[in-house]
């Protein structure tokens, strides 16, 4: 059982460094970032759409991913007095899209940020059920990686707890690591 749980505990380690390591940089530039570089372009773009290509804000945005080169989620949708606006969303780049259809004319105001705010929304992305496949399979990776860093976490315990020399030095790192843990949790709940 030993060597199992050992090969275990290495390969997981192996396989999920690299989420470990995107996720820790993330939260480095989540915490600094009024200190770092913003690193943001925008643009503006006008395209005629007839009426008829654009009945519902779905339909608009389906032209507009096939014909201008738009990619994401469509998210935020909102129609008042005829008027449809919504943005199309994926990490790194929002696309806020205005439409009259008395004029025919979607104006489209792009937003491309950064390789730093990219990582945040990296971050910060959620769930696996979305529109845009790359962040569903950001998502499912997620899933995977959060699964494989419990089996780390059991399986370092397992092999912790084989060493009988070394039960009360994990002891007191694995409970001083529990309270540093509770306290920033209860700081950061009562600081807001």
């Amino acid at each position: 059982m030993f060597r199992l749980m050992r090969n275990a505990h290495l390969a997981t380690g192996i396989l999920c460094a690299a989420m470990a390591a995107i996720f820790a940089v993330s939260s480095l530039v989540i915490i600094y970032r009024p200190w770092l570089p913003a690193g943001k372009s925008e643009s503006e773009l006008s395209v005629a759409v007839p009426p008829d290509r654009a009945a519902t804000p779905r339909a608009l945005a389906l032209v507009l991913m096939r014909e201008h080169g738009l990619r994401g989620e469509l998210r935020q949708v909102g129609a008042e007095g005829g008027a449809m606006s919504f943005r199309i969303v994926r990490p790194g780049t929002e696309a806020r899209v205005q439409y009259d259809p008395g004029s025919g004319v979607a104006t489209i105001s792009t937003t491309r940020r950064g390789t730093l705010e990219t990582l945040v929304q990296i971050h910060t992305n959620h769930g696996l059920w979305h529109e845009f496949l790359p962040s569903q399979a950001w998502g499912a990776l997620s899933l995977l990686a959060s699964i494989g860093l419990l089996l780390l976490g059991v399986s370092g315990l397992y092999l912790w707890f084989s060493f009988h020399e070394e039960r009360v030095i994990g002891a007191v790192l694995l409970g001083a690591g529990l309270v540093y843990g509770l306290v920033t949790l209860a700081l950061t709940r009562l600081t807001g």
